[in-house]
């Protein structure tokens, strides 16, 4: 079997799917040596770059550009196209099956929220329907893909993903990793992510003012937080604010925190869930789209909205050791559930299924 994976451009920084792509690729090659297993990555057209607007140079990219590079790529077995933003890609792909992952549809799912017609976004959801098979990372993101577009429920495979093999338990020099990042040593360390509107850190820092009146030696380490964010002076101390941690140093960062709080109002899947648990770090997150999916019985859940019951489930871990190690082996224990090969293995058994029919 030939398989080529077509990924994103760089400068769109579109770090999970990139990620996604780059686990599926490493896995592959190293496991399936009867296949050959190869990607293509798109480059910015160097005038484009040039003379235009980013935005309007990354849409140029996007729809005109990017077609063009792909046109000439020798026949291949399998097209994978690992960001569901890329598939208009579709007839373009010199394959003799095609498939796209969907990660989630943000754009339509928060179209009134955030006031705008995406357009584009729906010109290329419109083009799932034509895949051979269309992976979606949850049952949550496949009922999503059936309200939303028109695409046959029938074409719609759901294969929950899985974190690299470097996300685990095994133990580190916490002390070496807090003075890496000017971190206190003395206190109880919670673990936010992110800083896009979805992952609720205005509710975040909310139960963090909570916190505080119980337990001032309670800080956030907000990893991903980007350069602008910006807090609120009466909780600025008890903030460690991380913008930029390299992939693999991520699972050290977990390990000198106590507890993951996801309080996010939306996923496609929630990999900070899992790669927390897989560190074997207890996790308090939200009840709603496919966050239960991932994180099954292992976590505190609540409504993404309840301060309260975020605050006391955090307060509930922290004071109570034995809760603290139940949550930990349960955390472990339902990691175990998502593993690389039986996510690859789905994956490589579709194709050949659906190969076997053409």
């Amino acid at each position: 079997m030939k398989i080529k994976y077509y990924l994103n451009f760089e400068k769109e920084n579109r770090t999970s799917m990139d990620n996604y792509a780059q686990r599926l690729i490493n896995y592959q090659k190293k496991n399936y040596k009867n296949s050959k297993i190869d990607f293509y990555k798109p480059k910015i057209n160097y005038f484009s770059n040039l003379l235009l607007p980013k935005i309007w140079m990354m849409r140029y990219s996007r729809y005109i550009s990017y077609p063009k590079q792909i046109k000439k790529i020798p026949m291949h077995d399998i097209s994978h196209v690992c960001d569901h933003q890329y598939a208009h890609l579709f007839p373009y792909l010199n394959s003799k099956i095609k498939f796209v992952t969907v990660h989630d549809l943000i754009p339509l799912v928060f179209q009134k929220r955030l006031n705008k017609n995406p357009l584009l976004n729906k010109y290329t959801f419109s083009k799932l329907k034509f895949f051979t098979k269309v992976f979606a990372r949850s049952e949550n993101t496949k009922k999503d893909i059936v309200k939303y577009t028109d695409c046959p429920e029938k074409k719609i495979e759901v294969i929950l993903d899985n974190a690299e093999d470097y996300f685990d338990n095994l133990p580190i020099n916490k002390n070496d990793v807090l003075k890496k990042y000017n971190i206190p040593s003395d206190k109880k360390k919670i673990l936010i992510s992110g800083n896009i509107f979805y992952k609720n850190h205005t509710i975040s820092y909310k139960v963090l003012k909570n916190l505080i009146t119980i337990n001032k030696n309670i800080i956030f380490v907000h990893i991903g937080c980007g350069k602008e964010n910006i807090v609120s002076s009466d909780i600025k101390n008890n903030i460690i604010q991380l913008p930029f941690v390299e992939r693999k140093e991520i699972p050290n960062i977990y390990k000198i925190c106590d507890v993951l709080f996801f309080p996010s109002i939306y996923e496609g899947f929630g990999l900070p869930i899992l790669e927390a648990m897989s560190c074997g770090i207890p996790v308090v997150c939200s009840d709603n789209s496919s966050i239960p999916e991932v994180a099954g019985d292992a976590a505190l859940m609540s409504d993404c909205n309840d301060i309260d019951k975020f605050t006391k489930n955090i307060l509930y871990i922290l004071n109570n050791e034995e809760v603290y190690l139940s949550m930990v082996n349960k955390s472990l224990l339902r990691s175990k559930s998502f593993s690389p090969y039986k996510f690859n293995n789905n994956i490589i058994r579709i194709y050949e299924e659906e190969l076997n029919k053409f």
